[in-house]
């Protein structure tokens, strides 16, 4: 049975869509076809052997892989995940907390699962938004249930921030980490899954019809090879971008502020387990 030696596992809205693609690019790692494969977290009642149909392609890689950001918000998933692939390498990826919120409710927006009637202000401030948007951010209290099932040098941690002013670096640590070639260079200077935004009710609803028919067709897409893959998602982003050009309005200060101060703590018992300051973050 063929299973993955590396899980990336979040957190969402933080650049999994760029990390995977870069990982996907090594010549020594093969990763799943379909980028959110969630079984662990959504499908686990799919059995083993269908999570094994993802990997059947992998043949000789060094380094077999998958990225879904459910698993790093999903309490049942590192028991499970050990249960299969105790010895897997995890991978995480997170990135400034207000503004993974922030992007994360504007995405909501954009397919349908937030109402347009609920402000940013108003959705953090009631249980449902703050659970959502806010407590999704609580990145070390997340990591804690997995650290109970993986020891820490299994375990790689990617600030988004490090990764976008510094690729090529992070790229390299982070392919010494997974044992493969770390002089290899992807090409980093395409950029995935970038937030989009309007206030058109039309091209709203059109995007989420767009969106419905890309889940229903994905099984037939995740056959194609990685490299068209890679260029279907560039044409998908750019007619996106055209067709969704609305820049999001700033983050009021007074939410800021408030974040802030949720989060605070957080990054604290974060910035401690890794051993240093997370200054993008202040």
């Amino acid at each position: 049975m063929t299973l993955p030696n590396v899980v990336g596992c979040g957190a969402g809205k933080s650049g999994t869509t760029s990390l995977y693609y870069y990982l996907s690019q090594h010549p020594d790692i093969f990763m799943a076809a379909a980028k959110e494969i969630h079984y662990f977290s959504r499908f686990y009642e799919h059995g083993d052997a269908w999570y094994q149909r993802h990997f059947d392609a992998a043949e000789q890689a060094t380094v077999i892989g998958e990225f879904s950001t459910s698993y790093l918000l999903t309490p049942e998933v590192p028991k499970r995940m050990a249960d299969l692939i105790s010895s897997a390498k995890l991978l995480f990826i997170f990135r400034n907390p207000i503004e993974r919120a922030y992007s994360n409710y504007w995405f909501s927006l954009s397919i349908g699962t937030q109402s347009s009637g609920e402000t940013f202000s108003e959705a953090i401030r009631n249980p449902e938004g703050y659970d959502k948007y806010v407590a999704a951010g609580f990145y070390y209290q997340h990591l804690e249930s997995f650290l109970n099932y993986y020891d820490r040098d299994q375990i790689y941690i990617m600030i988004t921030e490090d990764l976008q002013n510094e690729p090529l670096e992070q790229m390299a640590t982070c392919y010494q980490f997974l044992g493969v070639d770390a002089n290899f260079q992807p090409d980093v200077k395409q950029k995935y899954n970038t937030a989009v935004a309007t206030s058109n009710p039309w091209i709203a609803s059109t995007y989420r019809t767009w969106i419905t028919v890309k889940n229903r067709i994905k099984p037939t897409i995740t056959r194609f090879p990685s490299s068209l893959r890679r260029n279907l998602a560039l044409l998908e982003k750019q007619a996106t971008r055209q067709l969704m050009s609305q820049k999001r309005p700033p983050l009021p200060p007074s939410d800021r502020e408030y974040l802030q101060n949720e989060y605070q703590p957080h990054n604290a018992r974060l910035a401690d387990f890794l051993g240093k300051d997370l200054p993008y973050w202040e």
